[in-house]
């Protein structure tokens, strides 16, 4: 199956591909209807316009660093994942969707974070001795929180790592745990032009590897953006074995690409007419 990721509205109701991911909310703040027939690409944590207007409720490190845009290794702004608020604002909005829904930012934003004083207090209550742990199980909550309410499938956008331990080490996401309220996970593999690509076929075969005995299809995301479409055909090819579903992340500038690549994909596995006669 091949599906676009996109947040021009013309660009998602088109034909290009089997379905069509649209982003609904946006890691720096930004929201937008959700469009019928589409599946709504949401932002968890991942929100800069509420961590730089209430800096209080961004993720803080052991050092007192917070995760915004202007620290190092983060490229915009997470909130907290026990700030019961903004949890329930997040819930309040998915619940009002239609449909399919694919989540991002869904994970602590390092393996530092995050030490407020909430996240310590709670932790020191909990039953857990590991703070991984302790992680991991408010992380899961939230998601199982999310699958109550949505009324389609629900997929995990997840950092392309799929060693195992270190998901649950650096973002807090116990891979197991989710698959029991998830329907599939989306990995992103993105990188214009795809100079080389035998890291996106080790990490997609790692991820397959992964997923092997759980019950998740698998989504791997690739960039159109700059390259041409038999570059990203041969991309795909090398990646298509391991997953269910190949999602090309498509600006209207690369909507061609796109749409040639799947073409050539598809004719290429279009079976030989057989002569008569």
């Amino acid at each position: 199956m091949y599906a676009i990721l996109t947040d021009d509205r013309g660009l998602a109701r088109s034909d290009v591909g089997d379905r069509s991911y649209f982003f609904t909310e946006y890691v720096d703040g930004n929201r937008q209807e959700p469009l019928e027939g589409t599946i709504s690409s949401v932002a968890c944590w991942g929100d800069t316009a509420t961590v730089r207007d209430e800096p209080e409720r961004a993720a803080v490190d052991v050092d007192g660093t917070r995760a915004t845009p202007d620290a190092e290794g983060h490229h915009w702004g997470t909130v907290c994942p026990t700030d019961t608020d903004y949890r329930e604002g997040l819930l309040e909005r998915i619940g009002e969707i239609e449909g399919d829904v694919r989540l991002t930012t869904i994970g602590f934003p390092g393996a530092e974070f995050c030490r407020c004083e909430r996240c310590d207090s709670r932790f020191e209550a909990s039953e857990y001795d590991e703070r991984d742990a302790w992680r991991a199980a408010v992380l899961t909550a939230v998601v199982a929180a999310v699958a109550s309410r949505v009324d389609g499938d629900l997929l995990a956008t997840l950092y392309p790592d799929p060693y195992p331990g270190n998901l649950r080490a650096r973002a807090g996401l116990d891979l197991e745990a989710l698959a029991a309220h998830v329907d599939g996970v989306l990995v992103p593999l993105c990188d214009p032009g795809y100079g080389t690509s035998y890291w996106v076929e080790s990490l997609a075969r790692g991820f397959a590897r992964r997923l092997a005995d759980l019950e998740v299809s698998l989504s791997i995301q690739l960039s159109g953006a700059e390259i041409d479409p038999e570059r990203l055909a041969d991309v795909t090819r090398r990646v298509r074995p391991h997953a269910d579903e190949i999602v090309y992340g498509t600006h209207p500038e690369d909507v061609e690409t796109v749409r040639e690549t799947i073409d050539r994909l598809r004719e290429r596995n279009a079976p030989t007419p057989v002569r008569e006669g």
